[in-house]
């Protein structure tokens, strides 16, 4: 027969309240969050694979306009990230300078 868990002397204990010494505690999943977890996981990887081989599958039958397809993704995709870093940067100039208002945040 066991009884309750000692307890360490108080000296050894940290002095927090219950609050803090609760939010350290990280809260166990449930199992159905775990599962619903591992199988959005899993796919999104059968999802993966399949883009994957869809696109080495048209890579070996058609292989130039694959190839060109590919390359346009490219390009709009690093057209999008120079148009926004170049708006961060602007925004980031404009704050440094005082003439944009900080964002508020609701």
């Amino acid at each position: 027969m066991t009884g309750p868990p000692e307890e360490p002397p108080r000296s050894r204990t940290p002095r927090l309240g219950p609050w803090l010494r609760s939010y350290g505690k990280g809260e166990q999943e449930s199992r159905r969050e775990r599962t619903v977890t591992t199988l959005v996981g899993g796919a999104a990887a059968v999802a993966f694979l399949a883009v994957l081989l869809g696109v080495l599958w048209l890579f070996v039958r058609y292989p130039l306009p694959t190839l060109g397809g590919l390359v346009a993704v490219w390009g709009v995709g690093l057209s999008i990230l120079l148009v926004k870093r170049q708006r961060a940067r602007l925004r980031d100039e404009l704050r440094r300078r005082s003439l944009l208002r900080p964002e508020r945040r609701e």
